[in-house]
């Protein structure tokens, strides 16, 4: 903090008079606050995370899939995890919307983990067509674009985001055959989705 900074310029360490002292003691996901970030601690259930007018517009008749983190039952004071889904009810064309948030100390490390995973083509079965940081969305956020190697008609928009002690993905699945989507669809897809995200974390 500022007042760190100030203490260590004048050669004052923590605990001496006109020191800081840092409090003791176990911290929980809202304890945390990183540099220039919030500390959420407030998170609703997972099919709660995008608003039921996002989903609507950008995977039209989408239901949603619980996982079992998304209740709370599984939260713990280190680490809250939400990972809900949604899939479209239109038969013609494959389309889903996959949403992994993680809040707590460690958040910096999953979001990192997030990143190479987009980025990753296990093993060649995935094929990174493109990558570009998006501003305005967190604190760091990176959009991906991925396509089935194999047979090239499974497609997805992946977004990476990490804001104060959050970390979240967003991944939009898509089939270049049949669903008339485009890439650039998916990327604003999966980042629309990622905004409704942080703005459903206090």
């Amino acid at each position: 903090s500022g007042d760190d900074d100030k203490d260590t310029a004048s050669g004052k360490p923590a605990g001496v008079p006109g020191g800081v002292a840092k409090p003791k003691g176990p911290k929980g996901p809202m304890d945390e606050e990183p540099a220039g970030g919030k500390a959420y601690s407030k998170v609703p259930d997972g099919c709660e995370l995008i608003k039921a007018s996002t989903v609507e517009k950008i995977l039209p008749g989408g239901a949603c899939t619980p996982s079992a983190m998304d209740k709370g039952e599984a939260d713990t004071p280190l680490m809250i995890t939400r990972m809900p889904r949604w899939e479209s009810d239109d038969s013609a064309s494959y389309q889903s919307l996959s949403v992994s948030l993680t809040i707590g100390a460690s958040v910096k490390g999953q979001y990192d983990l997030k990143k190479r995973s987009a980025l990753n083509d296990l093993n060649g079965t995935l094929e990174v067509e493109g990558s570009r940081p998006v501003k305005g969305l967190g604190q760091e956020a990176l959009v991906v674009d991925t396509v089935d190697a194999r047979q090239g008609t499974m497609a997805k928009g992946e977004v990476v985001v990490r804001d104060g002690n959050a970390s979240i993905s967003v991944e939009f699945n898509y089939s270049r055959d049949d669903s008339g989507t485009t890439r650039k669809q998916a990327d604003d897809a999966a980042i629309t989705a990622a905004r409704d995200v942080l703005g459903s974390l206090s």
